[in-house]
């Protein structure tokens, strides 16, 4: 797996063209639910995340890891395919 700094530039670079909003806005204390993430995009953006690291992720991950710091952190702990 990439360096924490690396998959965190993917996130936000991912998530401000998914919803259309600054990537500079997006911290990493930042909640998905604050950015407006709802579960059709929350869905998208696993999906993105699983084809750029090749890893399996479950569908409530972005529930289960609310902020963007956190999120990364659980990618960080992760063996791709």
């Amino acid at each position: 797996m990439p360096p924490a700094s690396e998959i965190e530039r993917f996130c936000r670079s991912s998530l401000a063209a998914m919803l259309d909003i600054d990537e500079a806005g997006i911290v990493p204390a930042t909640t998905f639910a604050g950015l407006g993430l709802d579960s059709a995009a929350a869905v998208h953006f696993v999906l993105e995340v699983e084809q750029e690291y090749r890893v399996e992720l479950y569908p409530g991950v972005t529930q289960d890891y609310p902020t963007v710091a956190q999120f990364v952190d659980y990618l960080g702990t992760l063996k791709p395919l």
